[in-house]
Formats: C-alpha cells, structure tokens, sequence
C-alpha cells in the first residue's frame, strides 16, 4: 500500500534470507545473539506475474545460492527491481521491467525523521531536557512536535493529495518534500555485487578471497525501460575530520544542495544554529548520548552517533557560531553517490550479460553542491573528487573477472543499448568497464545513446557507447582469455574511450586506493568506522 512504501523505506516485496542484512549490519540488530544469518539457496521465482510497490526492492537477497528470476515483470521499485550480494549461480532471464516508481512523495529525511523517533520517545518518557537555541526544551516538545509533522505527512500523502500539502504543512513540505517524484539516491534495475551492503563506491580490485564476491552470473534477454531517478546530494558537516550523523545513521542536514528559495535547515546565515523539527531531535538524542543517558542496545543502538559535543554546544547556544566545512557526494545515509546504473555487476568471477534491451532512461538530478570542503572517501579510486549524482551507466562492471575454470571468460554480448539523457551528468556511458577487470568479451552490441533524442547534450558531457577505464587492459584479439576484449561485432554510434591501454603507464599507488574500500570490513578509516557509512561495516 502508499501507506506501508511511505513508513517502511527498507522493503523488498521478496527477501531471499530471514534477514534483510548480515550480522551486526544494518540500523538494528537483525540477527539476535546467538542466531547466524540464515540465507535461501535453490530458489526459483517465476512468472507470468508482477512484483510491484516497493520502498526499496522487488527481490534483495545476501549470500544466496543458485538463484533463478526468470519471467517477471517489475514495476513502480524504487532503489532496484532485483539486488543480490554475494550471490553463487544466478539466472535473471526474460523479465520485463517496465518503470521504476515516479511518484515518490518524500526524501531520505523523512526516513531519517522516521528512525530517530524512537530515541525521542525513550528520551520523553525519562524526562529529558537540554537548551536548544539558548531555550530549555523538553525531549517530550520535541518528540511530539515529530510526531505530529509524520503523522501530517501520512495524512497528506496517504489520505488526500498524494504528495505534501505546503500550505497546510509548509515546515513537512521544505524538509521532506520530492520535487522530482522518483528515487532520491543512486538507482539500479539488477544490481550483483559482493558480499555486504552496495553503499560504497564501484568496485576496484578484485578480492583475494574469492568467497566475498558472487559468481556464475547470468544476465540475459530482459527487457528494461522507462527508469527515472535522481540523487539528492546532502552536503554533510565534518567536524576534525569526522562526518556529523545522527544514532541511526542519518546525516545532520544543515543546508539543501538544490531547489528554489531558502535552503538553509538548519544553520542561519550568521552561522547560529536554526531549529527543525528532525535537527532538534537528532542533537538531543547526540546529547542523551554523551551525558550516558542513553546507551548502546542492540534495538537502540548509540555507537553510531557522531554528532560530536562541539556541535551540541553550538545547537544549545542562542548565539554560537559555526562555519561547517561540507563533505560532497553523499546521499541522506552518506553513502556514496554513484547516479544511475541499469545493469550494475560488481566484485563478480564468472557473468553472462547477454541480449538485454535497456532503452528510455533518464536523471532528473539537480545541480551539484558548490561548497565542497572534502568528497566522500568510500568512492572508487577511479573517482577522487568526482560529483556523481547525475551520471549514467547503462551497463556497469567493476572488479569483475572470467569464471574460475582456466580459459573461461565472461562476457557483454547483444545487448541493445537506447535512449539515454541526463541534464547534469558528468557522462553518460552504455558500456561501462571499471576497476581492476579483466577476462571479459564485449560483441555484438549496439549502442545509441542519443537515438529519438532532441535536445542536444551539454557540451561538458562524455557520451560514450563504450568505456574501459584506467586499470583495464584492452585487445582486440578474441583469444586473449585474459584482457577485455572488444569485437568488430559492435555497434557503438557513440564511439569507445580507452582510458589507459597499458597498464605499466599508471602506478596504482598514485590512485589514492583505500584498500579497505572493497567489502564490508571497513575497519582503519575513520570515516567509514563511524562517520561516514556507520552501516556498510561487519562484525
């Protein structure tokens, strides 16, 4: 129901496990003390039939074993028809995804608002009280005041317009409202990757340990079309290098990035802290934590705060300054923004990309933030500095490989690749070969990204049929088994990019590579300890 996609923002309509993430993964604990992760294996989902209205997935599964999706059609998802991490022998096969939701009410922050109500209502039943804006403030103001701007969006949203109503509800409509009407953060149609939540960047180098990276993929005569997608950039504070969020992760959003008028929410031109109705309840909750009134639990966990005391002594103050230094490409959870990927396959040994028709996509993303002190350090190496949000990647692979057996190689073949348009992209890509990826076969394909496209690109735009990036050693000799090679069987109206054809020109070490940027283990950087992605880490 809108109702049910509007209050639960993590959903798959099918979950191929008893848990929507591994162990000590996730914003709660999901898997209880002294159970383990329970995944299904030798599953098969089949149609005629329509897996439809979906917060986040149609089907997400972790560590699955011989999966099939063959025959189904997707609608009206909003983050990806089908998602599998570390996934053994998958068969997607003949399914029609027809569009992706387009009339999305809300941003991340409403599900930010939605997460941190809980701790109000701990904080309100202890009687807890703290100056905000130099004024004493009871938890229970403030927790009522969040309660009643959700139940107002549950009203407006699912009981009469559809969409908030900004002159009943002005304050809900400038905090939570979804001008673009589509999925606010990066967006899939069937998305492979390694093991752990696809938070991070792309995938660079192709792990040493073989049983964190799926294999035996196939992907073959889909059809997929009419995707629209756009990614909120929310400029996150970094106080001595840390990125400010809130217990369940949520970014502490002091200005928008885009849209018309006031965009600051809660910050004031002079620096002094401006009060709303999910800050206040996100530094409140900062300060239960720092004073031991509120401690880790595993259905209310703390850890993961990091809204530091500075900040809370700022927000208390009615005349404290502050002038915030903004880290750049992430979305309301600070993972890392990476636009839109139709076919995304990453950390993967052993795929079939075969006879899919992808046609009719386009972001709807906004401008870029312009004040960027930093950029978010999950991203790829191959993408230091790099803005993202209103990129396309038709078909994406990143730190992929041929199969295990010797000789056998992977391979991108007739594909047709249509129609693809984005305002603010850096570039939009039909074939996207990334990371440290070699072993795979590219033929057969068309690719016309422009095809029944009137309006001319912007000229700061790469439009290109084909790209191997840096670290991708290219042939065109069909019995390389060890390199990408590229077949004369190709129809790229927009041309091929080699990035680097020789692998001995580039030193790797040049490329600012966070080694522990790959799976989920994200231990040494302090960005992604806590502050930066707080639940793409493992146990």
């Amino acid at each position: 129901s809108v109702g049910h996609a509007l209050f639960q923002r993590f959903f798959a309509v099918i979950e191929l496990a008893d848990s929507p993430f591994l162990k000590s993964v996730g914003p709660g604990q999901f898997v209880g003390e002294g159970s383990e992760f329970g995944a299904a294996s030798n599953v098969l989902i089949q149609g005629p039939g329509t897996i439809g209205l979906s917060s986040h997935h149609g089907i997400h599964g972790n560590e699955n074993v011989n999966v099939t999706i063959k025959d189904v059609t997707f609608r009206d998802f909003e983050v990806a028809a089908v998602a599998l991490n570390n996934v053994e022998r998958a068969v997607i096969e003949g399914n029609s995804v027809i569009r992706n939701r387009h009339d999305v009410p809300i941003l991340g922050s409403f599900s930010a608002a939605r997460q941190i109500r809980q701790y109000g209502k701990v904080l309100k039943d202890r009687g807890f009280a703290m100056n905000l804006k130099g004024v004493s403030t009871t938890a229970a103001e403030v927790y009522d005041a969040l309660v009643s701007a959700i139940n107002n969006v549950y009203l407006d949203v699912v009981t009469n317009k559809g969409f908030i109503d900004p002159v009943t509800h002005p304050e809900e409509y400038n905090l939570f409202d979804n001008s673009q009407r589509v999925v606010d953060g990066p967006c899939y149609t069937f998305l492979i990757h390694g093991k752990g939540p696809a938070v991070g960047g792309f995938g660079f180098a192709q792990d040493e340990d073989k049983s964190l990276m799926s294999n035996n993929i196939q992907i073959k005569n889909n059809l997929i079309k009419n995707i629209k997608c756009w990614t909120n950039e929310v400029p996150a504070a970094v106080v001595n290098g840390v990125v400010q969020n809130d217990a369940r992760g949520g970014i502490l959003q002091l200005v928008k990035s885009n849209g018309d008028g006031d965009r600051l929410l809660a910050i004031n031109e002079d620096g002094t802290y401006r009060r709303n109705l999910v800050a206040d309840m996100q530094i409140m909750t900062a300060k239960a934590i720092h004073d031991g009134i509120l401690q880790d639990a595993s259905e209310l966990q703390t850890v993961v705060n990091t809204i530091s005391p500075a900040i809370v002594a700022w927000a208390s103050s009615s005349d404290a300054l502050f002038s915030p230094e903004y880290r750049c490409n992430g979305d309301s959870m600070h993972h890392v923004v990476k636009g839109m990927t139709m076919i995304r396959v990453d950390d993967t040994e052993g795929f079939k990309i075969r006879k899919n028709v992808i046609k009719n996509v386009e972001s709807l993303s906004l401008e870029r933030f312009t004040d960027c002190a930093s950029f978010h350090a999950g991203t790829s190496a191959e993408n230091p500095g790099e803005q993202q949000l209103g990129n396309i990647r038709m078909i994406s692979v990143a730190a992929a490989t041929g199969y295990a057996r010797a000789g056998k190689i992977s391979k991108i073949v007739e594909n047709k690749i249509l129609n693809a348009r984005s305002a603010v992209g850096n570039i939009v890509l039909g074939i996207d070969i990334q990371g440290e990826s070699d072993s795979i076969n590219i033929d057969g394909n068309t690719v016309d990204l422009l095809r029944d496209i009137s309006t001319s690109p912007s000229p700061y735009q790469d439009i290109y049929s084909l790209r191997c990036r840096e670290f991708v050693e290219v042939s065109s000799d069909n019995t390389d088994d060890t390199s990408v090679t590229i077949g004369s069987g190709n129809n790229f109206v927009q041309g091929t990019q080699i990035v680097n054809n020789g692998l001995q020109a580039v030193n790797r070490a040049d490329t600012n590579f966070l080694e522990m940027h790959k799976h989920i283990n994200l231990n040494g950087s302090e960005e992604w300890a806590l502050g930066g992605c707080p639940f793409a880490r493992g146990p």
